[in-house]
């Protein structure tokens, strides 16, 4: 099957996925970096005391997704998926009555929680558990939520924040959630059952299929005694603490190489494009090769990203770094999703997930803070890039090194 083919024989389930990733931008930095200027201004508070304490509440929401997330293994998909869902919509209504910073603490661990975390998380292991033969497009698709929700979402929520305010927006996307994803997911679950997933086999072969997947029972305790655990997660934590800081500090780099902010925010367009673009082309790779083959080169365009970024001032290198980062970031969701599926088979897939959740979640709050540690000690920001460029290469060469191993 092509993608129309397979979104035409499986329209429910994968409307479910991208819908659940687009809105899964109410937790993401990008959405809620937005509110910071008026969370700063309202509670009197310093943007370095606002960014300690997002810091917290990410590591916090982590933690709690590794025994919350494996939940997915022992429940319905639709209760869980009801229980995320209302978990968005108190997360947005509790951070816009915030009359506290304590509350608007509580407020921003719930959006991380719910919307970052466990969103992203139902979506691909919903993906990676009910396809087999075609999981790679199934995961690609999902995975479009996300360049979708970049586009998107910043725009109406910086809109909304002019005209209505920070408490209105966060009150109008509640609402927006309460309206449009909820009862939306209800119905694009309603009937839907593992078998119902149309791969373009018989019914034999997808039982056999079915069998072939399913895996060993795994506790968390146990996942980690494996050896691709270690494997895997740098990977995991690598991407999603390089991508958080170069975001957050986009304007201080732009500053730092002489470029002006709207040139760096414009081309931040060739990292959605490449983002889209390579995330739909991963999918029929890794459903042809494997997603243990293609392992090996997530990390590669990101470290040439950083690596181009490094060298010189001129503006042509703005673009460049921003499209090489998007192909890590297209195609890195699909191909790790995939994997953990491929090594640990999907019964806990849950359990598995929300380990390597927790470990990006974790790298994301991280990010910011290591970059400042560094900058405040006075490296350059092409020293840092220097320096994570040789970590990701030497990294890359272990994984090339270890991904042949066929056992756990």
């Amino acid at each position: 099957m092509n993608y129309i083919q397979l979104y035409k024989s499986n329209p429910k389930i994968l409307s479910f996925g991208v819908l659940l990733v687009f809105f899964s931008s109410f937790g993401q930095t990008f959405v809620v970096s937005l509110y910071i200027p008026e969370f700063v201004n309202h509670f009197n508070i310093t943007s370095s005391f606002f960014s300690g304490m997002y810091g917290i509440a990410t590591l916090l929401s982590a933690a709690t997704l590794v025994f919350v997330g494996k939940k997915i293994d022992h429940i319905s998909l639709k209760r869980f998926t009801l229980f995320v869902v209302i978990g968005v919509i108190i997360a947005c209504l509790l951070t816009a009555i915030s009359w506290h910073i304590s509350v608007l603490f509580i407020g921003i661990y719930t959006l991380r929680l719910f919307g970052q975390g466990l969103s992203m998380h139902t979506a691909m292991v919903t993906m990676s558990r009910y396809f087999y033969k075609l999981r790679g497009k199934a995961l690609s698709i999902s995975s479009l939520g996300f360049p979708l929700g970049e586009a998107i979402f910043p725009v109406l929520v910086a809109a909304g924040i002019g005209i209505y305010g920070w408490r209105e927006t966060l009150g109008l996307s509640a609402l927006l959630v309460a309206l449009i994803l909820l009862p939306l997911s209800l119905y694009l679950l309603y009937g839907f059952m593992k078998k119902n997933a149309n791969e373009g086999v018989t019914d034999k072969a997808e039982n056999n299929e079915e069998k072939k997947i399913t895996g060993r029972l795994w506790k968390q305790k146990e996942v980690l005694r494996t050896s691709w655990f270690y494997i895997l997660a740098p990977t995991v934590f690598l991407v999603g603490f390089l991508q958080t800081a170069l975001f957050f500090f986009q304007t201080y780099i732009a500053d730092f190489k002489g470029w002006t902010t709207e040139w760096m925010a414009g081309s931040i367009i060739g990292y959605a494009a490449t983002s889209s673009l390579s995330s739909l082309l991963i999918g029929p790779i890794i459903d042809k090769y494997s997603a243990r083959k293609l392992f090996p080169l997530i990390l590669l365009p990101l470290a040439f990203g950083v690596l181009v970024l490094s060298f010189g001032t001129h503006s042509a290198i703005t673009p460049i770094f921003w499209l090489l980062v998007g192909i890590t970031g297209g195609i890195n969701s699909p191909i790790m999703s995939a994997l953990y599926a491929e090594i640990y088979g999907t019964r806990s897939l849950g359990t598995v997930r929300s380990l390597f959740t927790f470990v990006m979640v974790f790298s994301t709050a991280l990010g910011p803070v290591v970059y400042s540690f560094f900058l405040e000690r006075s490296f350059s920001f092409d020293q840092i890039h220097f320096f994570v460029f040789g970590i990701i290469l030497i990294h890359a060469i272990l994984i090339k090194l270890f991904s042949s191993k066929k056992k756990i």
